[in-house]
């Protein structure tokens, strides 16, 4: 079993690519509990990611707002993948934001099916949700004085 601390430590990195004046921001790390029902279903419930092993699903959650005197608008918010998290694909969520993602350690981004990165044989190619190390979201807002927002990606504990 492994404790999930890198990806509270990561936390602190989300404040540093807020680039809102007057923008708080709390990150939350959960784990993701299935449970197989009587009936054949699924019910998913969510707890603190205190302990998390490998193939757990785990969700980052990054809840802001906007503490500025003024609305703000395109609103860029980053937050790190851990290395040894594997983004779930189609998870990254956020109502009325535009979702780009990164390869290479958030120097460049692009659109899911656009990002690409460099293979151990040295060639571009297409990236995994493996090779994912950030995702950002672009809220153009307006986003009200005192008003708040919640996004959220998920990923595999490897």
């Amino acid at each position: 079993m492994r404790r999930l601390t890198i990806a509270i430590i990561t936390a602190a990195s989300i404040l540093t690519s807020v680039s809102a004046s007057a923008l708080t921001a709390k990150q939350s790390v959960e784990k993701e509990v299935v449970v197989q029902m009587p009936d054949g279903t699924e019910s998913v419930t969510r707890e603190p990611a205190e302990l998390v092993v490998p193939g757990e699903r785990v969700v980052y959650t990054l809840n802001y707002t906007n503490d500025d005197a003024a609305p703000a608008t395109d609103l860029v918010l980053t937050m790190p993948v851990p290395g040894e998290i594997k983004y779930m694909e189609d998870s990254a969520s956020k109502s009325g934001a535009k979702v780009v993602y990164s390869a290479d350690g958030g120097q460049t981004f692009a659109s899911r099916a656009g990002l690409r990165t460099v293979g151990q044989d040295g060639n571009s190619r297409a990236a995994v949700a493996e090779d994912i190390t950030h995702i950002r979201w672009t809220v153009a807002g307006p986003l009200a004085v005192g008003e708040t927002g919640t996004l959220s990606y998920k990923g595999i504990l490897k």
